[in-house]
């Protein structure tokens, strides 16, 4: 199992996609996975972004956790 990131700057592609549907979901709004990589890395602002890379992070975090303990 791949490694935890740390903060949002260590997410990957596929992180970024899952980010990409949360955000059409819940704002209605699609931004292209390139942007959010950027806003994610630093290049870029946008707060909803930000806001749901962060909450997908501590629930990533939480899962992971949880996991481990199941095999523990």
């Amino acid at each position: 199992m791949p490694k935890t990131p740390v903060n949002v700057h260590d997410l990957v592609e596929s992180d970024f996609r899952e980010i990409q549907k949360l955000i059409l979901k819940k704002f209605g709004v699609e931004y292209t996975v390139g942007y959010i990589r950027k806003v994610c890395k630093g290049l870029r602002r946008n707060t909803k972004i930000i806001a749901m890379s962060k909450d997908y992070l501590e629930i990533r975090r939480e899962m992971k956790s949880k996991i481990d303990k199941l095999s523990n």
